[in-house]
């Protein structure tokens, strides 16, 4: 008797690295390869706004006639004696209007107006020497109690550009949204950025920023009183460079060969804190 046997052949396992191929993997690939174009472009456009964002803020070699200004005069000192030692000077500054249009008409009608809410007569409350300063403090002071005038400027965080970095010295930044105090920088003040809007820059007026920047101490409190006397908005059509006007400095006495007096203590006599005892 034949009796049939069927080998059934011996079955191998496959552990070949190759996938499997999968049904429309071209189409998911070229799905990644689309996306990760696209993000490519962004990430261009976004180093492409970057980049004009803080070709705006650099120091130019002429200013932009076309762009809006506007003028601070300061007066650094206080007003005692027949002749007082008082340092006067300018400031002009370029004004970003197509990135904050409503903070700027109001800081310039701030400049211009002579009644209240005024620039005019506010004092300039913390300088921090080659770091910022702060101008526009209109608070009102008596017997060492602050009083806090109104917010004049509105919806700042709505149209603020928060890009826009402190990247050089003399950039405009608002210090809040609650009042109408604002930093002029001293250098490249990156700690500012992202925190305070900026909204303008200086393009005259450095030689005064340097006198400002020597008046600070360390904890802010400046050594004179810094006073914005006046201020207002460059005509459109009109070079800034028309209203520059000359820094005024109080005469040397030592220039002209006048020493000054020395105050001589007697050894006679205890100091009991008179002076010219």
């Amino acid at each position: 008797v034949c009796v049939e046997v069927c080998v059934q052949p011996k079955q191998f396992m496959n552990f070949t690295t190759k996938k499997r191929p999968r049904k429309d993997a071209w189409r998911s690939l070229q799905k990644e390869l689309d996306d990760r174009e696209k993000l490519e472009e962004e990430n261009a456009l976004k180093l492409k706004k970057t980049d004009a964002l803080k070709a705006r803020v650099c120091i130019d070699d002429e200013a932009n006639p076309t762009a809006r200004h506007a003028y601070m005069d300061f007066e650094i000192g206080r007003r005692m004696g027949k002749d007082p030692l008082v340092t006067r000077g300018r400031i002009i500054v370029e004004l970003f209007e197509d990135i904050m249009p409503r903070t700027v008409d109001t800081f310039v009608t701030l400049l211009e107006s002579e009644a209240e809410p005024t620039y005019r007569g506010s004092q300039m409350s913390k300088i921090f020497p080659g770091f910022y300063c702060m101008a526009g403090d209109r608070d009102v002071r008596i017997e060492g109690v602050s009083h806090t005038r109104e917010n004049v400027y509105q919806r700042v965080e709505a149209e603020a550009n928060w890009q826009l970095p402190h990247l050089n010295p003399g950039i405009l930044s608002l210090v809040d949204s609650r009042s109408s105090r604002f930093h002029i920088t001293l250098r490249k003040a990156e700690e500012l950025d992202g925190w305070h809007a900026v909204f303008g820059k200086v393009i005259y007026g450095f030689d005064l920023l340097k006198i400002l920047s020597e008046l600070g101490n360390t904890n802010g409190e400046p050594k004179q009183p810094v006073v914005m006397t006046s201020g207002g908005g460059v005509p459109s059509g009109t070079h800034p460079r028309d209203f520059l006007k000359k820094l005024e400095q109080p005469e040397d006495p030592e220039a002209h060969g006048y020493s000054k007096k020395v105050m001589r203590y007697s050894s006679t006599y205890r100091h009991t804190g008179l002076i010219g005892h």
